[in-house]
């Protein structure tokens, strides 16, 4: 007789330790991550040469390009979430690619300037799927190994960035916008490919009641990296309530769901419109832009994220946040002073360096603090909540009308950067550390009512398969199970009390 031992998921993904696979899943996560950074510059070039095309387009219809890709944006981050905690994250994020890639190419074949439009709005649909990749990477490494790779996909955004302001470089003047926006949809088809070498994340089989399933998906894992876990059980964990939405509004999460929704938010406007705003500071009164700069000021992006992953290992995230935006609201109020004294290009090129220094490594910090703060089941959901907050953010920083001063705008970008800092350290203040501990909790899922509650009902539980949903239905409850402490627990006693 083969003698099993029973471990918790943190034990589990100790055992296997940090190998290949998890190398091979942040390349492939951090290509569906680069979307987003790659439309921001697609749409810094677009505006610019597609109207070169329709120069009948006149006013506010300027900025329907961008506005269109950010305002679906929202709409995109209201079900993305809630479809990778319902399907899987492996399923939904073939799901975004598949959807993303086909609608980029298409938007290349554009015949007039509303198909353009409609054409990128259905693309920033497809973006709102962002947050699927880094929820996945977050839940599938060791806890010790996961703020590190969490930053470490940050970079994937920059490169994201590099490449779209390169590319535009080499080939936006010779060939043409079209075949650029062909070209920028290269590392998603890649992204695309790479879903074959994707494994579901076992952290959320496990909580949906798929012991043995996720079991299988840590051997198959374990063997990539070469280790052996067939003496290996899963201590249980699941819920007895289907995961809902309305669990994101539960009392111990709202003040972590409000204060982080202001930083997405105001932190994103004051990224976006950092990111925009190269295109009127390097662009000369001929229409000329000097890409030498936008690639230097976008690799301030790799300083910012290098800077917040080394800071990272000496003090926590969540105390390192207020810092880097502080950072940036200082270099926009530099750029604000530079420009209105008459514009240096060196210093401005520097200052813009540092703002985008500054909001990325802020940035980067928000996205590694999100799914620490939410539990497994709900947390795709806040995320695609908060990205939504952050979408309302980058949607702002594209309003702008054409008239608009640069001085108004790197203005309300400092303000935001500003405001991000105070309530960065109130949230410091008044937030406990355990309102960033979800992810390590749910790692560490071993204790006696966790293990009772999983074996209710098992019995009743549809077994996985690959590409139908779950059926999470609720069981009865045994005598010997207090309902006080299960309640308290989930954090649904008023369920329970009215179940």
């Amino acid at each position: 007789m083969v003698l099993t031992e029973e471990k918790s998921l943190a034990e589990a993904f100790d055992a296997i330790g940090f190998g290949f696979f998890q190398v091979r899943l942040l390349i492939i996560a951090g290509l569906g991550f680069m979307a987003d950074s790659i439309e921001v510059g697609v749409v810094t070039f677009l505006e610019q040469k597609a109207l070169q095309e329709w120069p009948e387009v006149q006013g506010w219809s300027k900025n329907a390009l961008s506005m269109s890709v950010f305002g679906t944006k929202l709409l995109g981050s209201c079900f993305w979430g809630s479809l990778s905690d319902h399907l899987g994250r492996r399923r939904a994020f073939l799901l975004a690619n598949v959807f993303l890639l086909t609608t980029g190419c298409l938007s290349a074949l554009a015949p007039s300037y509303v198909w353009l439009v409609v054409a990128r709005g259905l693309v920033g649909l497809a973006i709102g799927g962002i947050v699927i990749p880094f929820d996945n990477l977050a839940e599938s490494v060791p806890e010790k190994y996961s703020g590190s790779v969490c930053y470490a996909i940050e970079y994937f955004w920059t490169l994201g960035s590099l490449y779209s302001n390169g590319l535009a470089a080499l080939v936006l003047e010779p060939l043409g916008w079209r075949i650029y926006l062909l070209l920028t949809a290269l590392p998603i088809l890649l992204a695309c490919l790479g879903y074959f070498f994707l494994e579901e994340s076992p952290m959320w089989l496990l909580d949906r009641g798929f012991d043995e399933e996720a079991l299988e998906v840590l051997r198959r894992i374990g063997a990539v990296n070469g280790k052996d876990l067939s003496q290996m059980t899963l201590v249980s964990y699941a819920r007895e309530v289907d995961p809902s939405c309305k669990e994101v509004l539960a009392p111990e999460l709202r003040r972590p769901l409000w204060s982080l929704g202001i930083i997405w938010c105001l932190g994103l406007f004051g990224y976006y419109g950092a990111a925009l705003a190269n295109g009127l500071l390097f662009t000369s009164a001929s229409g000329t832009v000097d890409y030498g700069e936008t690639l230097f000021t976008s690799s301030g992006e790799i300083v910012g994220i290098t800077c917040a992953m080394l800071a990272s290992w000496y003090v926590s995230s969540a105390v390192l946040q207020p810092w880097l935006y502080l950072v940036s609201c200082l270099a926009c109020l530099g750029i604000l002073a530079v420009h209105s004294a008459g514009s240096n290009v060196t210093v401005l090129g520097l200052l813009a360096f540092l703002a985008r220094c500054g909001s990325m490594g802020g940035v980067s910090v928000t996205w590694v603090l999100t799914p620490a703060a939410f539990p497994t089941h709900i947390r795709s959901t806040a995320h695609s909540v908060l990205y939504l907050a952050g979408s309302v953010g980058a949607l702002l920083a594209t309003a702008w009308p054409s008239s608009t001063s640069l001085v108004v705008m790197m203005a309300a970008y400092a303000g935001a950067n500003l405001i991000c800092t105070a309530v960065a350290q109130w949230q410091i203040q008044r937030l406990a550390e355990r309102s960033f501990d979800s992810l390590v909790s749910d790692l560490h899922a071993s204790d006696v009512e966790r293990r009772a509650r999983s074996s209710l009902g098992r019995e009743s539980r549809a077994s996985y398969s690959t590409w139908a949903g779950p059926s999470m239905s609720r069981p009865s409850l045994p005598d010997d199970v207090p309902l006080r402490v299960l309640a308290v627990q989930t954090g649904w006693s008023k369920l329970w009390q009215d179940g």
